[in-house]
C-alpha cells in the first residue's frame, strides 16, 4: 500500500516544554497536519469452485478397449462452497478528523495512509507481503497432437478409439521399458531418464483422457462489504444464498439454500460523540478504544467464521498523554489502521 509519508520540521527551535497540540480539523481555520481515525469495516471473502464433467470423445468404448469402468459419459456442472472468511479494514471516519500543530514537537513526524488514516508517528510500519493466490489448476494439451497419421485417417469413430488404445499401449511398454533399464535407446543420466518418463506420462494422460473424460474446477471469489453501527446486531440473518447449479446468489433467491450470520455487539464502550465535546482542543495524539463484537458465519451444518472482532465505532477516542512528545521524548507509535486502536509505543 502506497505511503503518504509527512515528514515536518518546525521552522523556529521551541523551548523544551514545548508540547502537541491537537484539534478538531476545521475548514480554513487549523494549520498543520490533518488525519482520520478508522471505522472498523468488514470484508467477508466467499471462495466457491464451479465444476465441469467432461466426457470424452471416445468415452462408449473405455471399457472395451482400456476396461475402464468408470468414464464420464455425459456432461454435468455443479458448484461447490469451499470457505469463507472475514477479515477487518478501515475507512476514514469523518467525524473523527484532527489536525496536529506545527509547534515544533516530536509529534510532526507523522505517517497516514493513502486514506488519510493516521498510522504511525515517529516511524514507519514494515510493509506487509501480500502473496498472490496460486493456480492449481493443471494445464490441459490437445490430445489430438499425440495421434499418429494412422489413427487421424481412421474412418471411423470406434477405429480410432482401437489405433488410440494401443497406442496407449505402447506408451505403457515403453515407460517399462526405461524404468526396468531394457529399452534399446536408454538415456544417459537420471535427468534426461526424468524428463523422457514426464513426457510420456503427458501423452498418456492426453490420450487416455479421450476415453475416460475429464475435469474441469475453476475458482470464483466473491467479496460481502459492510461498516456495522450500533443497529447491526443480527441473529441468523440471510448473508446470502448458494445453489449447487447457480452457485453464489442474492440473499433474496431461493434457488438456494441460506448461509447465516450473527453480529452481536458484546461490550461496547459508550461512543465518545468528538463532535458533542465541550472543548475541541486536545494536547497530545487522538486515537480509538474499540469495542468488541461476535461474528459468526454458518450454515444448519458447519461454521465458517467464528470470533470476536475490534470494532472502532463500538468505542471511544483517547488522546496519547502530551508529555510523551515533547522535545525531550521521541516516542513511537504504531496504530491498528483498521481499528485505530494502538498496536504499540515505543519511548
Amino acid at each position: 500500500m502506497k505511503k503518504i509519508i509527512i515528514l515536518l520540521f518546525a521552522m523556529v527551535a521551541l523551548p523544551s516544554l514545548a508540547q502537541t497540540g491537537v484539534s478538531l480539523f476545521k475548514k480554513g481555520a487549523s494549520e498543520g497536519v490533518s488525519y482520520y481515525l478508522p471505522k472498523t469495516v468488514l470484508n467477508i471473502t466467499v471462495e466457491a469452485e464451479c465444476i465441469t464433467h467432461n466426457p470424452g470423445e471416445f468415452s462408449r468404448y473405455a471399457d472395451r478397449f482400456l476396461r475402464i469402468t468408470d468414464a464420464i459419459e455425459k456432461e454435468k456442472k455443479y458448484w461447490e462452497l469451499t470457505d469463507i472468511n472475514l477479515n477487518t479494514y478501515g475507512a476514514p471516519d469523518h467525524e473523527k478528523k484532527f489536525t496536529v500543530k506545527l509547534d515544533g514537537s516530536n509529534a510532526s513526524n507523522v505517517i497516514i495512509n493513502n486514506e488519510g488514516i493516521l498510522e504511525s508517528v515517529n516511524c514507519e510500519v514494515p510493509q506487509k507481503i501480500v502473496e498472490k493466490p496460486k493456480s492449481y489448476k493443471q494445464k490441459r494439451v490437445d490430445a489430438r497432437q499425440y495421434m499418429t497419421e494412422e489413427i487421424l485417417q481412421a474412418t471411423s469413430t470406434a477405429k480410432m478409439a482401437e489405433l488410440t488404445a494401443k497406442e496407449i499401449y505402447a506408451i505403457r511398454e515403453s515407460k517399462m521399458a526405461i524404468t526396468r533399464g531394457t529399452a534399446d535407446n536408454m538415456p544417459k543420466d537420471g535427468l534426461s531418464m526424468q524428463l523422457i518418463l514426464d513426457e510420456l506420462n503427458t501423452q498418456e494422460r492426453a490420450l487416455t483422457e479421450l476415453f475416460t473424460g475429464y475435469i474441469d474446477t475453476v475458482k470464483y471469489t466473491c467479496n460481502i462489504k459492510f461498516t456495522p453501527s450500533e443497529s447491526s446486531n443480527a441473529t441468523k440473518e440471510v448473508l446470502f444464498r448458494f445453489s449447487r447449479k447457480l452457485g453464489i446468489v442474492d440473499k433474496d433467491n431461493l434457488a438456494g439454500k441460506p448461509i447465516y450470520y450473527d453480529f452481536n455487539n458484546e461490550d461496547s464502550i459508550p461512543a465518545t460523540s468528538v463532535t458533542n465535546q465541550k472543548s475541541a482542543k486536545k494536547e497530545g495524539i487522538c486515537y480509538n478504544l474499540p469495542g468488541r463484537a461476535r461474528t459468526k458465519i454458518y450454515t444448519s451444518g458447519k461454521t465458517f467464521f467464528e470470533e470476536t472482532l475490534p470494532i472502532a465505532q463500538f468505542g471511544s477516542v483517547e488522546v496519547l498523554a502530551k508529555n510523551l512528545f515533547s522535545k525531550n521524548f521521541k516516542t513511537k507509535v504504531i496504530l491498528d489502521t483498521a481499528t485505530g486502536g494502538i498496536i504499540s509505543i515505543d519511548k
